[in-house]
């Protein structure tokens, strides 16, 4: 349907809203510019509407005072937009040139697009408003699901990709990222706004254990590491309990379909130890990682009658534990937070997910362009010891010409006995030596720093005040904020180091959640606290050096997180072929949250026995951990940030044989020479609010075959990556949507709407580029700003008319904010097959002085070469 017809559709809904009217309201409706208001009998309605496609909803009790907390996410105010309502006794109807929004008399709500179709209704099961609750949850909207499918929220090891009725506990911590924005297939999305601990789909069910379960008393074991450096990583481990806390039982389900499961492990504090769930010997939920969320998600499809044996690991615990379930009639999307004394949320139209999440960064703020060099390799390990072994590392990784952009200098670098951003002279003797040195290899440093702060002299000299109970500072403190960012800025950037690793950013370390901040109880804003850490460097930097973008990265994220110029990593995950396959997945969701970078410790943190992961022996020369690296090396150069890194490791990539290097080589090499390509996907992420990473859903929301896909991605909008997860397996079975697809590697053409098996050699990882598509390709380089005389191929995929739109500017600055930027428009049609080239927006490149060239290679054809001064060029193929 035109936006002509939709638009006269309005018009003529708005005539039959006035002729049809039956009457008014039964509670009184007060309508302001931007907003409706109804006071029903124990019910107080607020509906905004933001714009056309957004609407704010707010409920609270009558004659309840609403409790006013910072809104850390929000930037969008309500626009000036044209809006109508209709009553009936019990309806009113407000209509956008978008939607329709139906409010019932019983409170609930209901949502249209503008054509009718029904999007989403809330009901009032499970739906709830409790604010002097002493125990659970204070309030609770319910809405009914219907058929889709349902991303976002974060990050979460569980290896699950569809939510739709999956309990799920929303609480940040080291490899969970709770973010409250969840995007369905229907065409919405739901940002859910309440700063503490949220259930979704909060379990109605409980399996039973006959036993309770044995937990040991015993302490940990206390390691005395090398150098004294103790910390919470290897310091301490779990000796092994004689009691391995098993239970088992039967289950009986009365329904068949997918049931979904979480577990409650442990009520506080880390817990070190298996969690494991299994069904029939099927693992459902399965965790053996140092550290550990206290609930975990899982489902299964089971048989009506059928009896399954339930076994229930939780060694390492406090407590013996519980196990929820709901049925597969669940059937709602329910939001439950902790604290709160309303029930508030925005919904979100779109057409499809990327409408949807194009809207909600409207709603929350855009991402900003990195600096050029971000998209690049970083080489990162835990850790350089010293001065001399980083810059040893970085010489030799130039000298063997393996491309790299960054490189990273992990913890233990301040002065033995305390935490925090001051360099240890003893072993880091000239900083600002280092970094210069660096420099002149082309090099950008960053540095790892914690919002946890053991320092006298600085936190005394700096003013920091930290949250009761804890070494964090309390960055809620707008004053505090400037604070901490300025003693990270002396000690670093004015050494010129560029960018910071925000580490341990959850916070982890605030056992007593009562205690107060410079806002109000931690309890009540306690997700957000990265969100704040990410502001303060972001709006300090820019301010300090506003010709240097920023590029943070940080083990936490929320919503709104990605107009701070940060990307979130998925914390200190261990070396497994399991939680690798859940990597894919947890980054997946992360991105369709709406926060575009994301990325991951290339081989897994802790890799072998040596670091705390005795599932392999040495992973230099153990052949399955040399795999399993290759995997996830391959996935790596997919993600939106290119980074290895690995505990008591040195991840240099010649270190793990010839074949390995051989392969590492081939993909870093990938990167950079699709570095035009990413560098512009880059831009429409910043212009357009589109996602780098995206799952298959986000362009293909109505094949039901993609709901449920996590181990395929879309890498920008023309490449679809496939990858291994299974050890020695040499062939991967694809998902090819509707459409011509075409190989990467032999440029086949090959038919969609099936699967296939493609080869997937230890050197090689399936890639399809979609028909219609055009990829710019540079020369081989060693760090993406490098000045090269070769040209930049396009390759082109025919079959359908195709378009991109490269983009070009001083990889630096924020001055392409000012317009200082230049696109390059390529178009391929496919009637008369001629490729054009033509001068787009911004006026950064004059191409009269600096004609750009280019290799026009269309598949199976013969190349040609071209040179464009900036008028358009036609090209016959």
């Amino acid at each position: 349907m035109s936006r002509l017809q939709k638009l006269s559709i309005y018009s003529l809904m708005g005539l039959m809203f006035v002729l049809a009217s039956c009457g008014k309201f039964k509670y009184a409706v007060e309508k302001s510019d931007h907003a409706l208001s109804i006071k029903m009998d124990s019910l107080e309605l607020n509906i905004e509407i933001m714009d056309e496609s957004i609407i704010h909803v707010q409920k609270s009790l009558a004659g309840v005072e609403i409790k006013k907390l910072p809104d850390y996410v929000t930037v969008l105010k309500a626009q000036d937009v044209d809006w109508k309502i209709q009553e009936s006794r019990d309806q009113v109807i407000i209509s956008t040139k978008a939607m329709n929004v139906l409010v019932n008399s019983d409170g609930t709500i209901e949502y249209q697009n503008i054509d009718g179709k029904h999007l989403l209704a809330e009901t009032n099961e499970l739906s709830y408003i409790h604010p002097d609750k002493e125990t659970g949850n204070r309030v609770s909207q319910a809405f009914v699901a219907g058929d889709e499918a349902l991303y976002g929220l974060g990050q979460f090891q569980s290896g699950i990709m569809n939510w739709k009725n999956v309990p799920l506990r929303l609480q940040q911590y080291n490899q969970e990222i709770a973010i409250p924005f969840l995007v369905s297939t229907k065409g919405y999305g739901i940002y859910w706004h309440n700063h503490s601990l949220t259930d979704i789909n909060e379990s109605q069910n409980e399996i039973q254990f006959s036993a309770t379960g044995i937990v040991k008393a015993k302490k940990d074991e206390k390691l005395v590491p090398v150098d004294g450096e103790k910390e919470n990583v290897a310091a301490y481990a779990s000796k092994e309990d004689v009691e391995k806390n098993i239970r088992e039982t039967t289950f009986t389900p009365s329904k068949t379909g997918v049931y979904t499961f979480q577990a409650l492990s442990d009520n506080k504090g880390r817990m070190r130890g298996e969690i494991k769930v299994s069904i029939d010997g099927d693992d459902i939920i399965n965790y053996s990682t140092i550290w550990m969320p206290r609930r975990y998600s899982g489902k299964k499809y089971l048989e009506a009658g059928k009896s399954y044996e339930v076994v229930f690991q939780n060694t390492g615990a406090k407590i013996p534990g519980r196990l929820f379930y709901n049925k597969p009639d669940y059937n709602k999307t329910v939001f439950s937070s902790t604290q709160g004394s309303c029930i508030n949320y925005y919904l979100v139209q779109g057409e499809n997910p990327q409408e949807v999440i194009s809207q909600y960064q409207k709603l929350t703020g855009k991402a900003p362009l990195f600096p050029k060099s971000a998209y690049g390799f970083w080489q990162c390990r835990e850790r350089y010891h010293n001065q001399k072994e980083l810059l040893e590392n970085a010489r030799e990784m130039r000298k063997r010409q393996i491309p790299f952009d960054n490189i990273v200098q992990d913890w233990f670098y301040w002065p033995k006995g305390t935490k925090g951003p001051e360099w240890d002279r003893a072993k880091y003797p000239n900083p600002k030596g280092m970094v210069d040195e660096l420099k002149k290899l082309n090099l950008k440093l960053m540095v790892s720093v914690w919002p946890e702060v053991k320092n006298d002299a600085l936190e005394e000299k700096y003013g920091l005040k930290k949250i009761e109970s804890s070494n964090y500072v309390d960055i809620y403190d707008p004053e505090i904020r400037e604070n901490f960012y300025h003693m990270i800025s002396d000690s670093m950037f004015h050494y010129g180091v560029n960018s910071i690793w925000l580490d341990g950013t959850e916070p982890e370390g605030v056992n007593n959640t009562k205690v107060n901040t410079a806002v109000g109880p931690y309890e009540e804003i306690q997700n957000p606290y990265s969100l704040l850490v990410t502001k303060a460097m972001y709006e300090g930097r820019r301010e300090e050096f506003p010709k240097e973008r920023v590029f943070n990265l940080t083990r936490s994220a929320y919503s709104g997180q990605q107009r701070y110029g940060a990307a979130s990593w998925s914390g200190d995950v261990e070396a497994s072929w399991e939680q690798f396959s859940e990597q894919i997945a947890a980054g997946l969701n992360f991105t369709m949250a709406g926060i575009p970078y994301w990325s991951h410790d290339i081989g897994g943190f802790f890799r072998d026995s040596k670091s705390i992961n005795p599932q392999f022996d040495s992973q230099y020369t153990n052949p399955e951990y040399i795999e399993l690296l290759t995997r996830w090396f391959q996935f790596g150069t997919f993600s939106p940030i290119f980074r290895i890194h690995g505990y008591v490791s040195e991840t240099e990539i010649w270190r793990y044989g010839q074949e390995f290097e051989d392969m590492a080589r081939k993909f870093i090499n990938l990167r950079y020479q699709l570095m035009p390509y990413i560098y512009s996907e880059a831009w429409k992420v910043t212009n357009e609010s589109q996602l780098l990473m995206s799952p298959l859903v986000y362009y293909y929301p109505e094949d039901k075959k993609t709901w449920g896909i996590k181990d395929q991605l879309f890498f920008g909008e023309s490449m679809m990556v496939s990858f291994v997860t299974e050890y020695q397996k040499r062939t991967k079975e694809v998902y090819l949507p509707k459409g011509d697809w075409f190989n990467f590697w032999t440029d086949e053409s090959v038919s969609g709407g099936r699967n296939i098996t493609v080869d997937a050699s230890f050197s090689s990882t399936p890639i399809f580029v979609k028909a219609g598509s055009i990829i710019p390709m540079g020369p081989k380089v060693q760090y993406a700003t490098q000045a090269t005389k070769e040209a930049v191929k396009i390759k082109v995929y025919p079959g359908k008319d195709a378009e991109f739109v490269l983009y070009l500017d001083d990889n630096e600055t924020y001055d392409y904010e000012k317009g200082e930027y230049s696109e390059v428009v390529i178009t391929y049609s496919e009637s008369d097959k001629k490729l054009r080239i033509k001068k787009g927006a911004g006026n950064f490149m004059d191409f009269t002085k600096k004609p750009m060239k280019f290799i026009v290679d269309i598949v199976n054809s013969p190349e040609q070469k071209i040179s464009f001064n900036g008028d358009e060029t036609i090209i016959s193929l």
